[in-house]
């Protein structure tokens, strides 16, 4: 039994000796890693300040793109605003009544020249989703704005 104790003490020291050796086996400026100063701790080379420098690059391309589609989007999330407004005054989103079809009250005229090809593969507005009939609308509102929905546009306070 002691002899095992001893050999275990043994391994134990040879394993101290040389985890002691490899470290005094280090460079030099290893050692000096860090400096501290007015509670900082800085560190050379690829220490954590080069990846704090790269999080805050990388962080301000991040809120520079957010901007940019933010500001891309908010016109339009305003435009299906401003339909949903005019949907409120015009029907239901699968009003059938002739000559006018959809919550957006489109006529035959208008769904083929804004919507020819929905038109083509659905039929009338009123078949269309609303997410299709308001896209639609905003191809229009591109070209007119809010002429077609004179009525309910004064209402929205659009015009």
């Amino acid at each position: 039994m002691t002899s095992r104790r001893w050999a275990s003490t043994l391994v134990a020291i040879l394993a101290l000796a040389l985890t002691l050796a490899a470290w005094g086996a280090r460079p030099p400026d290893l050692d000096r890693e860090r400096t501290t100063g007015f509670g900082q701790v800085r560190f050379r080379g690829l220490g954590p300040e080069k990846w704090a420098q790269r999080w805050r690059r990388e962080h301000r391309q991040v809120l520079t793109l957010r901007a940019r589609l933010r500001a891309r989007l908010e016109p339009l999330v305003q435009l299906v605003l401003d339909f949903e407004c005019v949907h409120r005054f015009e029907g239901s989103w699968s009003d059938r009544g002739a000559p006018y079809w959809g919550g957006l009250q489109f006529d035959r005229s208008f769904m083929a020249t804004y919507g020819g090809r929905l038109l083509q593969q659905h039929g009338t507005a009123d078949h269309w989703s609303p997410a299709q009939q308001i896209a639609t609308a905003i191809v229009a509102h591109a070209s007119r704005g809010f002429e077609p929905w004179p009525v309910t546009a004064r209402r929205c306070g659009l015009r």
